[in-house]
């Protein structure tokens, strides 16, 4: 059988907000059960020959019982999971391959085990409180609230977790009641199922990977996509960035985070730009998402802007010779001020707006109706066709904007600089439908572009930071001096840098586009 999950990590702390946001609900649509002990055993070959395969076998003493269970074919991305499961009672406490029904599952595992012995991998030993709850239009999902610790190879970690599975109804009914359940604040979709977190546990040490920065990846599109499937793609790409980064800016000080989740931001807002034609219907278009990201693209915006001019820009000034009388009171106010906005972000970011902006990208990617979803595949419009047209009304922006590039003013070149970005993140999404040889010929000269106005804009952010408290406001007259140095080496920058740009344009304008001829 199918089975599918909004799975959601809880701190300890917010297991009883849960509990308590349940014992609210109605007590005709609500039955909660006994909280009770689930000690599972997850089996494998040395080799791990079955996760290798996507599969993982269990067992699980559930009160006086033995359940034998196989997963297989899971997927997991915005917490929503879904897995081919079969389950079976196994009173002799073993495990049994005869005792799968599905004949083809059978046969599988028999090949892939083989005459291997099987072995305990990690054991989980969770107390769950289920709950069964009936909505209004007669959806009915399963809620499980678990609390417990993960051991594998002498380790043991705890695990808190909201599992919201559906037994009828359709996905917008999973998000519906992780509404009505999650107490306001923070947010954090599960990456893993918990048969995945034993084998880290296992293998790395950990069930949870640290939280890192995160950079984007490449969505491997193929010209057989439907738009609906190449669309989910993308965003699920653009969610996953997002998330990850929220966490690594909440949980370390590494400057590449707050870059790397506007980055996320950008691309969520470039993709929901040129996909929303392809919604089935105005009124399902992403609500207020774009705006959303908008908003904390802006909040994450200033710390990075702080952490370029301090690490990128007034940090490697100073050093140089002769550069470094008065730098310290300035870079000890730039430190100052970037530990400021950073705590002022971390608030935001585990605030109940960034949660619910999470929560509804997610449900928007898995609910979103597409035209290609209502269409025959025989009338399908081919993906290759849609992504040079887009890519050609991408590249029309840019021309516009770059009209007169001769005479352009401070406002004018910024402007340029967000159409080549999002020119940028169109061709990184759809880029990998044509010859890489052939888009590579455009990312390398845009990139060469983008550095140049990157360095551009760099000036306008030092100035904009060092011209306003508290570093204008710096009572020191050797640090006004140092600030005025570097403002000065800034704007002679920009002189030289402005030409560059002008020729590196050129350079573009002439250079074959890669997708043109895929779409006549």
């Amino acid at each position: 059988m199918s089975e599918v999950e909004l799975k959601l990590l809880l701190d300890r702390q917010q297991v009883p907000a849960v509990l308590a946001r349940i014992d609210e609900l109605p007590s005709q649509a609500c039955t909660k059960h006994a909280s009770r002990l689930l000690r599972s055993i997850y089996f494998d070959t040395a080799a791990r020959d079955l996760r290798k395969n996507g599969i993982s076998l269990r067992l699980r003493r559930d009160g006086k019982r033995w359940l034998q269970t196989v997963k297989l074919n899971g997927t997991i991305a915005g917490g929503l999971s879904k897995v081919s499961e079969f389950e079976r009672p196994v009173p002799s406490g073993q495990v049994s391959i005869d005792a799968i029904e599905d004949a083809d599952v059978r046969e599988r595992l028999r090949k892939l085990i083989s005459d291997r012995p099987l072995k305990t991998i990690a054991e989980t030993h969770i107390n769950r409180t289920q709950i069964d709850l009936s909505l209004d239009d007669g959806a009915k999902a399963e809620l499980a609230v678990d609390s417990g610790a993960i051991k594998a190879a002498g380790r043991s970690e705890n695990l808190h977790e909201l599992e919201i599975e559906l037994v009828e109804g359709a996905p917008a009914d999973l998000y519906r009641t992780a509404r009505m359940v999650l107490p306001k604040g923070s947010l954090r979709f599960s990456r893993f199922s918990k048969a995945a977190r034993s084998v880290l546990l296992a293998e790395q040490g950990h069930i949870e990977p640290p939280a890192t920065p995160r950079r984007a990846e490449t969505v491997p599109l193929k010209p057989g996509y439907a738009t609906g499937e190449a669309a989910r793609a993308m965003l699920h790409e653009c969610l996953s960035q997002i998330a990850a980064n929220i966490e690594a800016v909440r949980q370390c000080d590494d400057p590449e985070g707050p870059h790397q989740l506007r980055i996320g931001l950008r691309r969520l807002r470039s993709a929901l730009a040129f996909l929303a034609h392809e919604i089935a219907s105005p009124e399902e278009a992403a609500p207020g998402l774009s705006e959303e990201a908008r908003w904390l693209g802006r909040e994450v915006g200033r710390l990075r802007d702080l952490d370029v001019v301090l690490n990128d820009i007034a940090r490697p000034y100073f050093a140089l010779d002769g550069h470094a009388h008065g730098a310290a009171p300035v870079i000890g106010t730039l430190e100052r001020h970037a530990k400021e906005i950073r705590n002022d972000l971390r608030q935001i970011l585990c605030g109940e707006r960034v949660g619910d902006f999470l929560l509804s990208l997610s449900e928007f990617i898995e609910t979103a109706s597409w035209k290609d979803d209502h269409r025959k595949k025989r009338e399908r419009r081919r993906l290759t066709d849609f992504a040079g047209k887009t890519l050609d009304r991408r590249w029309a922006h840019v021309l516009t904007k770059a009209k007169g590039i001769e005479r352009f003013d401070q406002e004018q070149k910024h402007a340029l600089r967000k159409e080549l970005k999002k020119l940028r993140y169109t061709i990184e999404f759809l880029g990998p439908l044509f010859p890489k040889r052939d888009v590579k010929r455009v990312t390398e000269r845009l990139k060469t572009l983008q550095t140049v106005f990157g360095s551009l804009n760099d000036a306008t952010v030092v100035e904009a930071v060092l011209s306003k408290p508290p570093l204008s406001s710096i009572n020191d007259l050797a640090a006004q001096r140092a600030i005025g140095r570097l403002l000065g080496a800034c704007e002679t920058r920009v002189t030289y840098d402005w030409t560059t740009a002008q020729a590196h344009w050129k350079a573009l304008k002439t250079c074959h586009l890669f997708w043109k001829r895929k779409h006549k």
